[in-house]
């Protein structure tokens, strides 16, 4: 048995393939013309990352293959960031019309709204301001972002709060994902590249980050590192953390 801190943790359901339905087109959402798929992912990543719960698309390209490939559209434009795709709590969409000219009806559920990640972003370079200086080097900045995270972060026992929104205001508390979103935030404005990682702590749902410094990734879990051993899971290989229960998913 491992003799670290090892928090209840859950993540709410991000990770459901996105249901295909031909539903009547709603006329009173906002509508946007595209030709292509790739157009049409740019759109719909825009749309989600604006917080936007429901849109419309109208597609002028081909639907020879309409149903996989809206369902890829919908996936890479998921995938096309890691704070949208771990922000994003359901996906789903409907179409209606002819080759040519059809209308994709975008449904979304996010954790938060647009509000709340206006203040997160305003929070973010307010913190960063103030604890970060243009001589520090990437390593010097995610040691700090860190710090800082475990300083300002207290894990949500009542298993409620999942955004880095939550880790933001008072209680500041949030579960392993909101720790994981908030990494995320700071690294990337920061000029770190990150990623948030799914997977399972001793069977149980878990987020985490990788980070790369110097060329090299890493493995950071903010949530477990939030006690008593403030760094026994920052900056470790994946050899580490699959001895100490880590599962990816």
């Amino acid at each position: 048995m491992s003799n670290f801190n090892v928090k209840k943790l859950a993540i709410v359901s991000l990770f459901s393939v996105a249901s295909l339905l031909l539903i009547p087109f709603n006329a009173t959402a906002q509508t946007i013309s595209v030709s292509t798929l790739t157009q049409l992912q740019t759109v719909i990543a825009a749309d989600m990352t604006a917080r936007d719960s429901e849109f419309v698309i109208n597609y002028t390209g081909s639907t020879s293959n309409f149903s996989a490939d809206l369902s890829n559209s919908l996936k890479v434009a998921e995938d096309s960031n890691d704070y949208l795709k771990f922000s994003l709590s359901s996906l789903s969409c409907g179409a209606s019309g002819a080759d040519g000219d059809l209308n994709i009806d975008v449904k979304a559920t996010y954790l938060t709204t647009a509000q709340q990640e206006d203040y997160v972003n305003t929070a973010v370079t307010r913190a960063l301001a103030s604890i970060i200086t243009p001589s520090m080097t990437d390593s010097q900045k995610e040691k700090a972002i860190h710090a800082w995270i475990l300083k300002t972060v207290s894990y949500d026992y009542t298993l409620v709060n999942h955004s880095a929104y939550a880790a933001l205001v008072a209680p500041h508390k949030t579960v392993c994902q909101g720790y994981a979103l908030l990494m995320y935030k700071m690294l990337t404005q920061a000029g770190i590249t990150t990623r948030i990682v799914s997977g399972t702590l001793h069977g149980e749902a878990h987020a985490w980050n990788k980070v790369n410094i110097g060329g090299s990734w890493y493995n950071v879990d903010a949530t477990n590192d939030d006690g008593v051993n403030t760094t026994r899971f920052y900056n470790v290989t994946d050899s580490v953390l699959r001895q100490n229960g880590f599962m990816w998913g």
